[in-house]
């Protein structure tokens, strides 16, 4: 099968298994795992720069959902002030997928920063997981300012609000089957680099 066949069906699974759920409380743990097995892959195949990619999303994406679980943005932000709250969480979320966006855009020169491995590299991967994050702060930058012109009194402007979620879950599906990928892909490498008997 070719790569972008494999890509497309591994995304088109993984979107339609997410948008099924449409559940924060299960999407969210699943993507988190997904992102643990890809750093765990990458640790048992050696290679650096899965490592290094599904670790940055994975940290980043592990303390925007700690900060949100344990409720430390509720307790910030007074429930009965709704423009407060809303620009708070909205502001966080997109914080975070900006801060993931660029360090995965300099992913390489962190790494090198990292670790001294001769084996860090710019992959075909690099070129792709940035655009979703940086998609994600789009949706979270067009939700704040959605809740800034809902609290204003446009109370009919909602169209961000009543999906977001599926307008993230597409990401995370997109990120999910292109790190399924990206593990196959360098299952695929490791097989044709192993010696042949003759």
């Amino acid at each position: 099968m070719k790569l972008s066949n494999l890509i497309l069906l591994s995304i088109a699974s993984l979107a339609f298994f997410y948008i099924q759920l449409w559940d924060p409380q299960v999407v969210t743990p699943l993507f988190v795992t997904m992102l643990t097995v890809c750093a765990i892959y990458g640790v048992y195949a050696k290679d650096i720069n899965i490592i290094h990619i599904s670790g940055i999303m994975l940290l980043l994406t592990c303390i925007e959902y700690i900060s949100f679980e344990t409720g430390l943005i509720n307790y910030i932000t007074p429930s009965e002030n709704k423009l407060l709250q809303g620009t708070l969480i909205y502001g966080v979320q997109f914080l975070f997928t900006m801060i993931t966006a660029l360090a995965l855009i300099l992913r390489v020169q962190l790494s090198r920063l990292i670790s001294k491995s001769k084996q860090i590299e710019l992959t075909y991967f690099d070129g792709l997981f940035h655009w979703i994050f940086m998609y994600m702060a789009v949706v979270n930058l067009l939700a704040l300012i959605e809740n800034i012109i809902w609290s204003s009194g446009f109370k009919s402007w909602t169209f961000i609000y009543d999906n977001f979620e599926g307008l993230i879950y597409i990401a995370w599906a997109i990120c999910c089957g292109a790190v399924l990928t990206m593990m196959i892909c360098s299952a695929k490498s490791n097989d044709s680099q192993e010696p042949r008997l003759s």
